[in-house]
């Protein structure tokens, strides 16, 4: 469609056109075009209709599932904390809502009978997970997804979930992180919140040799280059910014403090993420 070549260039095109003039400018030719739109000048992104767009370069990790599975499947031990999350969880038709749900690597293992509800801003990982069910990877039957904001806590189910999964997502929404976790907790009567100690490549450690060398080299690059490869093949979802998300910097004690103070007392660790649960 015409609208969806235009939005891109009203973006990226380098120009010293003003965000806010460039945002009245899409509102305009979204008002035309006659498109749903939504705006959360906390995350800086619109949703059109039933694909986003993000204004922001997302890199190659977002652009595909399947290598945003392969790859986290090199950094970290996705069997023994998910499996572990899933366990928390527990066996009992349990409500529960994940968020986001990136590829839906949860759902893999939960109980046949959970009722899962899941809410990302990535439609080919929504997408992903769809496959993946369609194809008996994933078992449950009673599954929801919706290409939905987090912070939009209006759009939450209106029935209270038996639990919400935050899992991966608090260092990439820095510094509005508490804000999300203490809303949640209102329509929860149990969360469960899994992050890593860190998200730098001195700080990581890989499952297999090519990934632990990977991480070992690019210790010794110079940050502007970490900051690149972020953007083009790294963690860069299109919505934070680096900088921000690098403010994400914890060691033990630090992060268990983090999820002390935030009423997680029961903490679990798996190889570099922790696990930490609060209930009502």
């Amino acid at each position: 469609m015409l609208i969806e070549l235009i939005v891109p260039k009203i973006f990226y095109y380098p120009n010293s056109m003003k965000l806010n003039v460039k945002i009245t400018l899409l509102l305009i030719l979204l008002k035309i075009f006659n498109h749903k739109v939504f705006i959360d000048n906390r995350l800086s992104l619109i949703t059109m209709g039933n694909k986003e767009t993000i204004p922001g370069f997302r890199s190659l990790l977002y652009r595909s599932g399947n290598v945003y599975n392969w790859l986290n499947e090199r950094i970290q031990d996705r069997q023994k904390k998910y499996s572990l999350i899933a366990a928390l969880i527990g066996n009992n038709s349990q409500k529960v809502l994940d968020l986001p749900c990136g590829t839906g690597f949860l759902a893999r293992y939960l109980h046949p009978s959970t009722y899962y509800t899941g809410y990302d801003l990535n439609y080919k990982f929504l997408k992903k997970i769809k496959t993946d069910q369609h194809k008996g990877r994933i078992k449950l039957k009673n599954v929801v997804l919706q290409l939905t904001n987090i912070f939009d806590y209006d759009n939450y189910p209106k029935e209270k979930q038996d639990v919400v999964v935050l899992c991966d997502i608090l260092h990439h929404i820095y510094p509005n992180h508490i804000e999300l976790v203490e809303n949640v907790k209102k329509y929860a009567n149990k969360v469960i919140l899994c992050e890593p100690l860190s998200i730098k490549p001195e700080g990581m450690h890989g499952c297999d040799f090519l990934s632990n060398s990977v991480l070992y080299i690019t210790r010794f690059f110079p940050e502007h280059v970490i900051k690149f490869l972020d953007f083009l093949f790294g963690d860069n979802e299109g919505i934070n910014s680096y900088e921000d998300r690098s403010c994400w910097k914890h060691d033990d004690k630090s992060l268990r403090e983090l999820y002390s103070n935030l009423g997680f007392n029961k903490i679990y660790c798996v190889l570099d993420a922790y696990i930490g649960v609060w209930e009502k």
